[in-house]
Parts: structure tokens; sequence; C-alpha cells
């Protein structure tokens, strides 16, 4: 079948564990990838990182040790369509970044990609960015990658359209509220008045426009 062969290889590295997969030398550092773990360092800081970025995130709910512990291990390390990396600078934990098949077991969606908003290394996200999709077409073989952010989110669609994104749709949003918190959904414009609370923008990338913007970038596969 289609996705035999990436599932095998996310089985593969997640039976190794926490080892270096990734090795990126930039600026006078050196950044590594590991497969991300559920220790109470590592949920503690993916808890407060959230918690500082919330708003650029498509639920909103009260996050604890626990809920974060819990989608580490059932969401993550359990589930066979998901990767997901720590990103170290120097052997300190400083991000994430991984990706996702899609429910409808179609394409591979870049879901996640956060930073300590107190650590700062200018260009350290594109970089590692641009290395994570290279490998994801290389290693994973597949085709094409889809992404979904605010509109709004400024930073992070301007990292991603230096490393070859193309925007290829803007779909409106509307605020859900549970008893938790509230999420944002995809809503139907009816008239030509009505609009949305938020607008969310749809991405997709080639390795085709990845080779066009990726440049000389020092690094190794180390896995």
């Amino acid at each position: 079948m289609k996705w035999d062969y990436y599932h095998q290889q996310i089985r593969k590295i997640k039976e190794k564990g926490q080892i270096d997969f990734m090795e990126i030398r930039y600026l006078g550092k050196i950044i590594k990838l590991r497969l991300i773990d559920d220790s109470d360092d590592t949920v503690q800081l993916l808890t407060d990182w959230r918690n500082k970025t919330r708003h650029m995130f498509a639920t909103n709910f009260e996050l604890n040790h626990e809920k974060t512990k819990k989608w580490i291990n059932t969401d993550v390390l359990e589930n066979p369509d998901r990767i997901q990396f720590m990103i170290f600078v120097d052997d300190k934990k400083i991000g994430i970044i991984g990706s996702d098949l899609n429910e409808a077991k179609t394409e591979v969606e870049f879901d996640n990609l956060m930073k300590d908003p107190d650590f700062n290394l200018p260009g350290l996200m594109t970089v590692v960015a641009k290395v994570y999709h290279r490998w994801n077409f290389d290693f994973l073989k597949i085709e094409k990658m889809y992404g979904q952010l605010f509109s709004d989110n400024f930073k992070i669609l301007n990292l991603h359209m230096r490393c070859g994104w193309k925007m290829i749709n803007v779909v409106p949003l509307k605020r859900v509220y549970a008893k938790d918190g509230w999420k944002w959904e995809t809503m139907e414009l009816k008239s030509e008045n009505d609009y949305g609370e938020r607008y969310m923008t749809v991405i997709e990338l080639t390795k085709e426009n990845l080779m066009k913007n990726f440049d000389e970038i020092d690094y190794e596969i180390m896995q």
C-alpha cells in the first residue's frame, strides 16, 4: 500500500528512542533533532511554550502537565501516523518540529513548529524546517506536504515562504466554545456581507519548490 514505507520508517525511529537523529551546524552552534520524550522536563517545557503562544493554536483550553504528557504518549509516540522531534541547540531543548499523516491518509501535514519564545538565534527555525522537509521528501518518500496556519501569523507564514511553501487557499473561521475552552472551526460565508472571525491560510510544499530555496546547509542525517 502507498503508505506502508512511511509507517515502517516512522516505526523504526520510534523504536530507537531518543538518539541523535539529525545534526545541523549553524552559526557556530550544533543543532540536533531527537525523538520527543515524555520526561518531566520536556512535558513542562511544552506546556509552558504552548501556554505562551496559545493564541496561535486552533484550540484554546487549559493546558497542564497531565494533558501534555498524554498528548506526547497517545497522540505522538503511540500514533503510527505521527512524528515529532525535539530541537536541541548545544544540548538545550529549544523547540519541536513534526508532522502527521492526515485522517484521509492522502497527504502528510506539517502540523507543529514551536520554539521557546525566550530563545533567539536568527534564522534557526527556517534552517531546521528546510532540513526537516528535505528529510521527508528524501527518506520518507512523500510527494507533497501541506499545512495550515492562521493568516495573521505573519512571522511563521514568512518562514514557510522562505522554505518554498505556496499559498493555495484562505479559509474563514468561527470560534466555537466548549466546556473547557474554545476552538476555531471552518465556516461557510453565506453572503457578500458575511465574514470570518479569523482566517486560516492553507499551504503546500513540493520538493521542487523546497530545493529552489534550500541554499547550502551543513547537516547530516545520523540514523
